[in-house]
């Protein structure tokens, strides 16, 4: 088995649910989105951008699944629990091209490494890029319903399942 056998396998899924609290927010009737930017190492990140929805909705509802699988030293693990994703809330501007950062809030990787099962689902509050983005006399803070799931394993310990299963009446055994 090669060194690179022996690394672990990461798996993240990471599910963008729905908004609340973003009447505070001052509608120019353009679609929302949420941009999400995980850390990869080496002062690089991964962008991620969901579907557009209404800014009208009162509650915006995305629903959506992304998910990433690679395998990567231990060393790579211990300093990704040192990071944080970045999770923004971005109105689309009415040309084509570009968008408007509305509210920023950040996830700490470390929170997701300590939490029951690896599974974190959470409120993360919007911090308003700037005032004159929010309704006169609201207070309330902008927020995206998030859920990550982190699934680490070692490839040692798939490759004794698999030779388990071989055991188990696979057809190699059979003849």
């Amino acid at each position: 088995m090669g060194l690179s056998d022996k690394f672990p396998s990461f798996s993240f899924e990471l599910q963008i649910i729905q908004a609340q609290n973003i009447e505070s927010i001052k509608s120019k009737g353009n679609s929302l989105f949420a941009r999400l930017y995980l850390p990869i190492g080496n002062n690089k990140r991964i962008q991620i951008n969901t579907k557009k929805v209404s800014s009208k909705a009162t509650m915006p509802f995305w629903n959506e699944s992304f998910g990433l699988e690679c395998s990567c030293p231990q060393e790579f693990l211990e300093t990704l629990k040192k990071e944080s994703m970045v999770l923004e809330l971005r109105q689309s501007k009415k040309r084509i091209w570009g968008s408007h950062l509305m509210g920023k809030g950040e996830i700490s990787l470390k929170n997701i490494f300590k939490s029951p099962n690896l599974i974190f689902k959470e409120w993360v509050k919007m911090d308003l890029e700037s005032m004159s983005n929010c309704e006169e006399g609201m207070l309330r803070v902008p927020e995206v319903q998030v859920e990550i799931k982190i699934r680490v394993t070692s490839m040692e310990k798939e490759e004794i399942n698999l030779n388990k299963w071989d055991k188990c009446g696979s057809p190699k055994h059979l003849t």
